[in-house]
């Protein structure tokens, strides 16, 4: 053990390591005969189409043979290439601080990158003979996340990593497009209802033609296919999803409640009962689903008769809505903090909608146990393989992950073969852990004709149907025994919410016990709705001081680690405001955030100051003899001249009025819209108007075998039966139940700062001239809401004291100075 590690005195840090360097050169002992039978069978006879499926997974083996030979072809790497391969390279967590300054002075040399482009040819062209250097092992370091989590990073060298990036880019995207083409091929199961064809012929005689789009049903599985299916995944080379500095998830492990959980597969005793419940669940075939009325006065719209076309054929069609909503640009983020954000908003939104409508919802999540560093990779291969992957590239797969690895401060006399897990921040480790998860997603469809909700390792599950959450379980069970993982039993958890908050409806023994959170967020299972966690604050406020006083010797690091932690790091870990939250959440946020600014610098400045406005003007005039500090040269952009400190409270101000008062009200009023809508076609009915319709169903002339039936309107119950399944008449547009949904999951637009005629716009167009500005510049409307309210609110003070917004010349500013400071990540104390 290194002197480093020693220094730091640190039980947690040593811990970590420990735990690590036990699991990672421990081969896991996996049943690979088992694990092939497990996919023989989820894969060949667990669908009533075994044509469908067995030439699903044909189409999809082939695929993969034809990638390898495409990635296989001469000069895969030129200077345009690594144009792509660079920049996600760069955002990623792989590299330190210094390798990225090295590798943003390739990107800019076309020469360097043209000699990198040859070199890592010969290495792709003799890819049999790739192997990691044999005589430096690869190192190893521990470094401190924001949340308190040691992560251990390889380093490699640049053009080792550069060439593993093209790799893993390469098989990310062709298998993001290959498990989209599977599941769009049939062999993935509907969660469109099996309307039994009864009730299709009745609901036809009663209420005329009826389109499947726009629904309720509709609009979940579009979220699911587009955000959350192989979300690890890429789609195409170019994307880059790195996160800011301080975007991570809080760890709320040790401040989970200390309960017993009932029967979770890490349990040995219970394997054998559990998969056994599983498989039987999961040989069950799924429903399928048809529309009502293929012609006639429907014919403008897509309506599919069978299950492929119902599924992936029929296209949503707005055209007879009144008012599209569309989609937030923050929402379409595939960032992974912009995903887990949208899944909380997708589990309160089916909280309300669900509760309203069936009087519950059962949800549960669960994060698998250190999903890098304990993945098998017997269970990695096996799967590999049985979807294709050769015997070459598998090869190559293998020296990959068992890399020699030794830690920085070590000898290399203690290197290991890693034997388990994948190393974090590459590519090909989200290829990995994904190929296995698919089979994961794929089974709980086959079991409950239902979508898991996951992203990476965390997964969620719900449903108004207390059975159909019981079966998902048991078939994560089932696969997690034959795969080697294990889920975390303190991040396991199920809440079963009735509408009722005095009502507290049973769970079955067969769920995990304990809460469902998130981040700094705790649902509640009496109330449905996340709340903040205020314990976990104050662990992270005594944490954040602690980073500021390290931090203290640099005013520009100081406020960098401020920004990362309080306006970063605490603001991600709050949730997105969302109408399905509720505008308590907002004055919950806003009260937090300045709890916590008032006690990190109450205890900084021991009492005397509790703001981090008033704490830098006091340092700064202790140390530069500064005094009247413009509160604008602390908020201002370094491109102005100003220090760029975030302020926390600028944007949830900015959203606290457009955020909705009382998240149940939009079902409230569907509630009382959709007796509107009974009877509006209750009257049609009896009119003989429907009569009239009825030549555009598929079965026009079927009536009821009774003339009290066929005189008779059909009961309310019936006739809500069905209500996400299809768009139905009489409705106000925004009471329909997709409308609600999406207004349910709407998140606040945050409000810009109308510009005056006086000082600031003046100053603003003398900004105009001026290029590298940042934040605030010289064209209004192309500036973001904060940084309008920011020059709005500051800008007058400093108008008035330097006559115009930037505080120094710009001339004389050190840009690429500033550039390379904003790049750097905050290294963190312990």
């Amino acid at each position: 053990m290194g002197e480093a590690f020693e220094d730091v005195g640190d039980q947690a840090k040593l811990q970590s390591r420990m735990d690590w360097e036990d699991t990672v050169f421990q081969a896991a002992d996996i049943d690979t005969k088992a694990l092939n039978s497990y996919l023989n069978h989820l894969f060949r006879s667990n669908n009533k189409d075994k044509k469908t499926m067995a030439n699903s997974l044909k189409i999809l083996r082939r695929s993969v043979s034809d990638h390898e030979a495409s990635i296989s072809t001469p000069n895969q790497f030129t200077v345009g290439s690594l144009k792509w391969i660079i920049p996600g390279l760069h955002s990623s967590d792989l590299l330190s601080n210094e390798k990225r300054e090295v590798l943003k002075d390739f990107e800019s040399n076309g020469m360097i990158l043209k000699e990198i482009a040859d070199v890592l040819n010969m290495r792709i062209n003799a890819l049999e003979s790739w192997t990691w250097n044999s005589e430096t092992p690869v190192p190893v370091s521990m470094e401190k996340k924001i949340s308190g989590v040691f992560n251990i990073h390889m380093h490699e060298d640049l053009l080792q990593a550069i060439f593993l990036q093209y790799i893993g880019v390469k098989w990310s995207v062709f298998f993001k497009r290959a498990f989209k083409g599977f599941r769009d091929s049939g062999a993935w199961k509907s969660e469109r209802q099996d309307i039994p064809r009864n009730d299709q012929r009745r609901l036809g005689y009663y209420l005329g033609p009826l389109s499947d789009s726009p629904c309720l049903q509709r609009e979940r599985i579009k979220v699911n296919e587009e955000r959350y299916f192989m979300a690890q995944l890429m789609n195409y080379e170019h994307e880059i999803t790195g996160t800011a500095d301080g975007e991570e998830e809080a760890e709320y492990e040790r401040f989970a409640a200390d309960s017993k959980k009932r029967k979770l597969a890490v349990q040995a005793p219970m394997q054998a009962p559990r998969r056994q419940l599983a498989s039987k669940a999961a040989r069950k075939s799924a429903p399928t689903a048809r529309g009502l009325g293929t012609g006639g006065a429907m014919r403008h719209r897509k309506i599919a008769t069978n299950n492929f076309d119902m599924e992936f054929s029929a296209e949503i069609d707005y055209s007879d809505e009144e008012e599209e909503d569309d989609d937030d640009e923050d929402d379409k983020s595939r960032s992974p903090m912009a995903l887990k954000q949208t899944l909380l908003h997708l589990l309160s939104t089916e909280i309300t909608i669900n509760t309203h409508l069936y009087g519950e919802m059962t949800a549960f999540h669960s994060v698998f146990d250190d999903w890098n560093p304990k993945l098998p990779h017997g269970t990695v291969f096996t799967i590999l393989k049985f979807l294709g992957v050769s015997d070459m590239w598998l090869g190559f797969f293998k020296k990959f992950l068992e890399a020699p690895l030794k830690f920085v401060d070590d000898d290399d006399s203690s290197a290991r073969k890693r034997r388990r897990g994948t190393p974090a921040a590459h590519v090909l480790s989200d290829v990995f852990g994904e190929t296995t998860l698919f089979c994961l997603d794929f089974a709980v469809n086959q079991a409950t004709s239902n979508n898991l909700w996951r992203m990476h390792d965390n997964f969620w599950f719900w449903s108004p149907d207390h059975k159909v959450a019981v079966k998902a379980w048991d078939t994560v069970d089932e696969f997690t025994i034959v795969t080697g993982v294990s889920v975390n039993p303190t991040k396991t958890g199920t809440v079963r919410i009735a509408k009722d908050s005095n009502v507290t409806l049973p769970i079955d023994d067969s769920l995990p016990e304990g809460e469902i959170r998130w981040g700094f967020l705790r649902l509640s299972p009496k109330m449905g709705r996340f709340e903040i966690d205020q314990k976990m604050v104050d662990s992270h406020i005594d944490e954040l001081q602690k980073q500021l006083l390290d931090k203290r010797k640099s005013i520009l690091g100081f406020i960098q680690a401020w920004n990362t932690y309080a306006a970063t790091f605490f603001t991600s870990n709050f949730g997105k405001a969302a109408n399905c939250f509720g505008r308590e959440h907002v004055d919950n946020m806003l009260s937090t955030h300045k709890k916590i600014e008032k006690q990190v610098f109450a205890k900084l400045s021991t009492g005397q100051v509790t703001s981090v406005v008033e704490f830098l003007k006091r340092e700064i005039s202790q140390r530069f003899g500064i005094k009247d500090i413009p509160d604008g040269y602390l908020y201002f952009p370094m491109e102005l001249g100003g220090l760029d400190l975030q302020s926390p409270f600028i944007s949830l101000m900015q959203i606290h009025d457009e955020v909705s008062k009382n998240p149940s009200q939009p079902m409230i009023d569907f509630q009382e819209d959709e007796r509107h809508a009974y009877e509006g076609y209750k009257e049609t009915f009896l009119s003989g108007k429907t009569r009239h319709e009825r030549y555009a169903l598929d079965e026009p002339d079927w009536e009821p075998e009774s003339q009290h039936e066929k005189d008779t309107f059909m009961s309310f119950e019936e006739f809500t039966r069905y209500r996400e399944a299809f768009f139905f008449g009489h409705f106000t547009a925004t009471n329909r139940l997709h409308r609600i949904f999406r207004t349910l999951m709407k998140r606040p637009t945050e409000s810009k700062v109308e510009t005056d005629d006086g000082k600031i716009s003046a100053a603003m167009e003398q900004l105009r001239g001026e290029s590298n500005l940042q934040g605030i510049t010289g064209w209004w409307n192309n500036m973001d809401a904060y940084w309008t309210w920011v020059a709005t609110f500051y800008g007058y003070e400093i108008v008035e004291r330097f006559g115009r917004l930037n505080i120094v010349n710009t001339e004389l500013l050190p840009i690429a100075m500033v550039s390379l400071f904003r790049d750097k990540r905050v290294k963190w104390q312990g």
